[in-house]
């Protein structure tokens, strides 16, 4: 029996997108397969004051992923695909590299793709256009390398997912939707849940998404892409209660396959990482949890399962500054009644040592990976050491944890002769190596070294380079200007695509190359977010 006491939590945890004119969410809390409590929070349709139910559609963006991954996963069953396959053995006119990528690395994150997102930005695109499947497909076979070797590391890709789309397409005749409608959707009765690749269509029931613009002030988050595979579904909690219990089931697919989708993936190291086939495997509270979640135009959901105690939170929201993952870990508290996690957290957290003010201070600077191009400041602040921004408590001379989130770790390697002092952060799913580096306070003699026109043949684009006053500006089409900030020698940060998303996104590294006479001949371009690594744009003037 669900305590009203514990409604009631549920009810003031959420109470602040009851007020007038406000988007919220939905929410659903499902024990032993029933769904025990769900509710909307907010407006759905900010214009004519829709409110939000249980049975409001959302676009989940990359929550999708895990159907098309099942998707995949019963062509297999079925003997139409193997995993091992490479991807060319499925689809047409692929670049030369996909004979070294498989099916299995499009589902893992594995396979060193580069990611659709930030690839359609850094060709001129707007998240506001029309962008289909064809339009990724197109920029996908123009590319012609990879991020890394696949099955070397784990790099989230919307790119890999929209290919599996593709190769299910193929192999099947089906659109993706029609497909997933046949074999999961309509056997577990999911009746409002389906892949959208037509952004025309009318969506009953439909939840719209909004962008904060100042206290109580929103902006429409247009959405008129027609993606699937890694993003494009649509559904409400109620189907996705109907989902989750599937796993318990095994109704579709049967429990081995579905045990599958929730087994960590391996490295070609045979290291194994925290995703399995379009889901993450985290913990929380010292349990395993199955999660996914999406933070981006204007949406923000989060759906956890915690296998051991039946018990599921799924929150599907409409405002970009939903907090969706840790209101779903504090709903999740209040029905598991403790937060056992929390006292290992508090343990970990404890376990730290004081340092002299002067053992901090020699590992303040700017860290570089050249292998990523991305760079991390280590500041001083209040006494201690902030990382990324974030504040990270000492172990011991070297070795730090995050206090935001233990298990991540940063170790600092001190230098040698031959060495400058190295940083290793580990968050739980990268791991990544950065050196000590001289900041640079560049004049403006060094700065018109890079001015002329850049172009990157794998996007058919020309982004031109120009000193302005002081600053140094790129001009890219349609996209406006930015300002290059200097990170090292012949290396500028740009905080543009954060603008162009709406969000926090890290800054783009550009990473420039001399040629013989010493002046820039190109630069190569990398995300923070390591979804496009090295990218390159040769200069085409003098």
């Amino acid at each position: 029996m669900i305590d009203q006491v514990q409604r009631d939590e549920v009810d003031t945890l959420f109470a602040e997108f009851t007020r007038p004119g406000s988007p919220g969410c939905a929410l659903g809390v499902l024990i032993d397969g029933k769904l025990v409590y769900k509710n909307g929070f907010g407006l759905a349709n900010l214009e004519y004051d829709i409110p939000i139910t249980p049975s409001s559609v959302f676009h989940v963006a990359s929550m999708s992923k895990q159907f098309t991954a099942m998707a995949a996963l019963l062509l297999e069953d079925s003997g139409r695909i193997s995993l091992d396959d490479p991807i060319s053995r499925y689809l047409p006119n692929c670049p030369e590299y996909a004979e070294a990528v498989s099916v299995r690395h499009l589902i893992h994150h594995t396979s060193g793709l580069r990611s659709d997102l930030v690839l359609l930005i850094m060709a001129g695109w707007r998240l506001e256009d029309v962008i289909t499947n064809g339009d990724v497909m197109e920029l996908f076979r123009k590319q012609q390398g990879l991020n890394f070797q696949p099955g070397e590391q784990f790099s989230y890709s919307g790119t890999g997912y929209l290919v599996l789309a593709s190769i299910i397409e193929q192999v099947t005749g089906q659109s993706l939707d029609s497909y997933c409608r046949q074999m999961i959707f309509e056997p577990l009765g999911m009746n409002q849940t389906f892949f959208n690749d037509d952004y025309l269509r009318v969506v009953k029931d439909r939840v719209y998404a909004y962008y904060e613009d100042g206290e109580n002030s929103y902006q429409k988050a247009v959405l008129s892409c027609g993606l699937t595979g890694g993003t494009g579904l649509f559904t409400s909690v109620e189907d996705l209660a109907l989902w989750d219990e599937n796993f318990y089931t095994g109704k579709v697919g049967g429990l081995s396959l579905l045990n599958q989708m929730s087994r960590r993936a391996l490295l070609n190291s045979g290291e194994e990482i925290d995703y399995g086939c379009g889901l993450f495997l985290i913990q929380y509270a010292g349990r395993d949890v199955v999660a996914h979640g999406e933070d981006g135009a204007g949406i923000h959901c989060f759906m956890m399962r915690i296998p051991d105690e039946h018990l599921t939170v799924a929150i599907l929201g409409n405002l970009g500054s939903i907090k969706a993952q840790q209101l779903a870990q504090k709903t999740a508290d209040i029905y598991l009644g403790e937060t056992p996690g929390e006292s290992d957290k508090q343990k970990d957290v404890s376990n730290t040592v004081e340092l002299e003010e002067e053992q901090l201070l020699e590992k303040v600077g700017r860290y570089f990976d050249r292998e990523s191009a991305s760079f991390v400041d280590v500041d001083l602040h209040e006494g201690g050491l902030q990382v990324w921004g974030y504040d990270v408590l000492p172990q011991s001379e070297n070795s730090f944890i995050f206090a935001v989130s233990p298990e991540a770790r940063a170790e600092f390697t001190p230098a040698t002769e031959d060495e400058p002092i190295g940083l290793s952060i580990d968050t739980g799913l990268s791991r990544q190596r950065f050196v000590s580096v001289d900041k640079i306070d560049p004049n403006r003699e060094y700065l018109g070294n890079f001015e002329g026109t850049y172009y990157s043949q794998e996007l058919d684009v020309s982004w031109t380079i120009l000193l302005e006053g002081d600053d140094l500006v790129v001009h890219r089409r349609r996209q406006g200007l930015s300002k290059l900030n200097p990170v090292t020698r012949d290396v500028f940060s740009d905080d543009w695509m954060a603008s162009i998303t709406h969000s926090s996104s890290k800054p783009l590294t550009m990473v420039f190359e001399r040629g013989h006479n010493q002046s820039p001949s190109g630069f190569r371009i990398s995300d923070s977010g390591a979804r496009v690594k090295n990218l390159p744009f040769v200069k085409i003037d003098s």
